[in-house]
């Protein structure tokens, strides 16, 4: 068995007498503390003993005024035995009929009210970090020339663990601000700290908490791995992964693949559009297709970038751009510039841009479109 061990701690941020009560606990089961931290402890093995723990406020105060208080400490039976994240100072004590640290609770409601205030303090600044965080966000996308797209290509795995965070913390937000009426009630009327309290639910929640955020920071730091491995970019002529667009030799009558000089697929998904595809498909006598397509993780984001596409395609076309209907389609827009025409789709929750440059026959091939978007629902 080893002779030293970590323990996670119970939640001490309010409820020291539960952090108390498993300390004892932890005595009686033969693990001596040597060392405390913010989320862990350090155990030694030793002969189970009964005894009682205490944690005080550390106090703002000076080397000499600590170690007379250390002095008359250890006259009252109760000996230093950790200091916990620079907060509290734990003290042991053997003897059962030793008196009690605090013998004056509105004293020492003085150096614990100084802690609630830090709680506060750091509470108000955690939630005007998040609030600049999400400002930033808004900013860099409402800046954007495509806000649609540049919010789909940008929110990645840490918007829903955002998410998520903002419940927890409007959660511990809610129960820290009880925990401190609580205690502020308790000290105005002069009760004793309690010594007591459910350790074994407090272990639990801290359980809970380090867990959520462990498996947070290993979404956000894993995530970029993850989109590397799926992305991916091949040449068309040894393509072997499927495309949800069409080439120009199967939109073009007088093209065939001999004719082709140069093609590329890339893929970058993103969270938010697990299917990005980028395919340049370019053919003798300077034509060319250009596809961009979207295959979004939720319908509804489609329509809001197929609008985005709609004011974006007559300026860089130059073109007055038509919507036309077709049945396998939420949306279908046309633009035409001498040779070059511009094809914008939109089917659920896929929306695909094609733009051909000296190839003809685009808009003749909408149903084809229609069932080859289909296979990619």
């Amino acid at each position: 068995m080893k002779e030293q061990k970590r323990f996670l701690m119970p939640d001490t941020s309010w409820d020291t007498g539960a952090m108390e009560a498993w300390l004892e606990e932890m005595f009686a089961r033969g693990w001596h503390l040597t060392e405390c931290g913010f989320r862990f402890a350090t155990f030694r093995r030793g002969e189970p003993i009964r005894v009682r723990c205490r944690m005080m406020p550390a106090a703002r105060e000076t080397l000499e005024a600590r170690q007379e208080r250390e002095e008359v400490y250890t006259q009252l039976g109760w000996d230093y035995l950790a200091n916990q994240a620079d907060r509290y100072h734990i003290y042991l004590c053997r003897d059962p009929a030793a008196p009690e640290l605090e013998t004056d609770p509105v004293a020492a409601a003085w150096d614990r009210d100084r802690l609630l205030r830090k709680g506060r303090r750091d509470l108000l600044l955690a939630w005007l970090a998040l609030a600049a965080v999400a400002a930033f966000a808004v900013y860099r996308i409402a800046s954007s020339e495509t806000p649609v797209e540049t919010a789909i290509r940008g929110v990645g795995i840490s918007a829903p663990l955002s998410a998520v965070l903002l419940a927890w913390a409007v959660w511990e937000t809610v129960d820290t601000l009880r925990r401190v009426r609580l205690l502020r009630r308790q000290m105005a009327a002069g009760l004793p700290q309690s010594h007591t309290g459910d350790w074994r639910r407090a272990r639990r929640r801290a359980g809970m908490v380090l867990g959520a955020m462990l498996l947070m920071d290993l979404l956000v730091i894993g995530y970029p791995f993850l989109r590397l491995g799926t992305s991916w970019g091949e040449g068309l002529d040894e393509l072997t992964h499927p495309v949800p667009c069409l080439m120009g030799w199967q939109l073009d009558e007088t093209l065939t693949e001999v004719d082709r000089t140069s093609g590329t697929c890339l893929m970058n998904p993103t969270f938010l559009n697990p299917g990005h595809y980028d395919v340049w498909d370019r053919y003798t006598g300077d034509r060319s297709v250009i596809n961009q397509c979207d295959i979004l993780l939720f319908s509804c984001l489609a329509e809001p970038l197929y609008r985005e596409w709609q004011t974006r395609i007559p300026v860089f076309a130059e073109a007055e751009l038509t919507e036309l209907d077709h049945p396998g389609f939420d949306g279908v827009s046309l633009a035409r510039s001498g040779e070059n025409t511009y094809l914008l789709l939109w089917q659920d929750k896929i929306v695909l841009y094609v733009g051909t440059f000296g190839v003809a026959g685009a808009e003749a091939h909408l149903d084809d479109y229609a069932a080859l978007l289909r296979e990619f629902q």
